[in-house]
């Protein structure tokens, strides 16, 4: 069982570090946008980027105790 968990928890741990530059690069594109509207998708990406991310580390964190 020891074999299955290492590579589900290096997906977990890459999926993770996708997600997080994907976070940093929408938070910087809404900062920047100057259209109330664009400012507006992509706080909605965003968010949603944010909420994957932390499911992903609801995942890991269950992964690394089972």
């Amino acid at each position: 069982m020891a074999d299955k968990i290492d590579p589900e928890l290096e997906q977990l741990k890459g999926a993770l570090d996708v997600l997080f530059t994907l976070k940093e690069e929408f938070a910087q594109w809404a900062d920047e946008a100057q259209d109330g509207s664009k400012h507006e998708s992509l706080d909605n990406v965003l968010n949603h980027v944010e909420n994957m991310e932390a499911e992903y580390r609801r995942r890991l964190d269950e992964a690394q105790k089972g």
